[in-house]
């Protein structure tokens, strides 16, 4: 006799993993952008002042007639 394979309790339990797998390089992610790095400033303020410089420029390309 054929052993039947529930497919579906294994796609649940590859959720579950996938779910794990994202969460942990989530966190990585997030350590990584806010560690400080001695006297520089935290890869999260650089993020952040390089969006603001993005925006700035962006509108005012925008605001040209």
């Amino acid at each position: 006799m054929h052993q039947r394979f529930d497919f579906r309790a294994s796609l649940g339990r590859q959720r579950g993993q996938a779910y794990a797998e994202y969460l942990v390089v989530t966190a990585a992610l997030t350590g990584i952008l806010l560690m400080a790095t001695g006297d520089t400033a935290s890869p999260f303020a650089a993020l952040v002042a390089a969006f603001k410089s993005f925006f700035s420029a962006y509108s005012f390309i925008l605001s040209l007639p």
